[in-house]
């Protein structure tokens, strides 16, 4: 008896992957995206912008300036030494209307024109812009050569004791000895060169002095009889 069997199946095989690497109908890319080298570049230079610009908003911020401040306070006619300011630091401005401690020197001498507080910020407008008198005081003017004053200069607010002398070979004062204190303590007032006319002359100074000592002072001033001699400087 015959017997049949069934034709073998042969297995599935899967076909091999074509070349063009297709998958389903679609193309899978195995590269990835790269980065051309000017946008790195254009990236770095952004980040090398913003650093410095936020570096410059930095340092602008810190800066510092000094400035002049009351020491102390003090009333209106005072005149300033050294011992009545004192500086403070505040930041950078185009509108500072503070005055700068370098301009100190400039300040000492002077009077006061307003009150002010300890601590505050001193500015232009505080100091009077002529010295003002205390109250029973007058300004004797007068010129004066090499030999009648300090070999130091005087400037505004030194203190002088006003002496008199006797004229060149002359042996007296008009009215007095010679060296009699006629101001024990005089401010300097004002000073300058002497007139372009009196040659014989190197300075002209004006002294605040008591009302009562002022017609003496200006007698001797006239008769060339006067000579100074320093007794504080006005930043001391």
């Amino acid at each position: 008896m015959a017997i049949a069997t069934a034709p073998t199946r042969s297995a599935f095989t899967a076909p091999p992957p074509s070349g063009d690497g297709r998958a389903g109908g679609l193309r899978l890319s195995s590269t990835t995206y790269q980065r051309r080298p000017w946008q790195i570049g254009l990236g770095i230079a952004l980040v090398l912008v913003c650093a410095a610009v936020a570096g410059a908003v930095f340092q602008s911020s810190a800066k510092k300036v000094s400035i002049l401040v009351a020491a102390k306070s003090l009333p209106a006619g005072t005149v300033l030494t050294a011992s009545d300011l004192g500086t403070a630091s505040i930041p950078a401005s185009g509108h500072i209307t503070a005055m700068s401690a370098t301009g100190s020197a400039a300040v000492i001498g002077q009077q006061l024109d307003t009150p002010i507080y300890a601590g505050q910020v001193m500015v232009r407008q505080m100091i009077a812009p002529t010295p003002q008198l205390a109250s029973g005081e007058q300004v004797v003017g007068m010129l004066l050569k090499g030999d009648q004053m300090p070999s130091v200069a005087l400037v505004v607010g030194d203190t002088v004791h006003v002496v008199a002398v006797p004229q060149a070979g002359q042996g007296s004062t008009i009215g007095g000895t010679i060296g009699e204190t006629l101001v024990a303590s005089a401010t300097v007032f004002a000073v300058g060169p002497a007139p372009g006319n009196q040659s014989q002359y190197v300075a002209s100074v004006s002294l605040e002095i008591p009302g009562s000592d002022a017609a003496t002072v200006t007698s001797y001033a006239a008769a060339d009889q006067i000579g100074l001699s320093l007794v504080g400087e006005g930043g001391k």
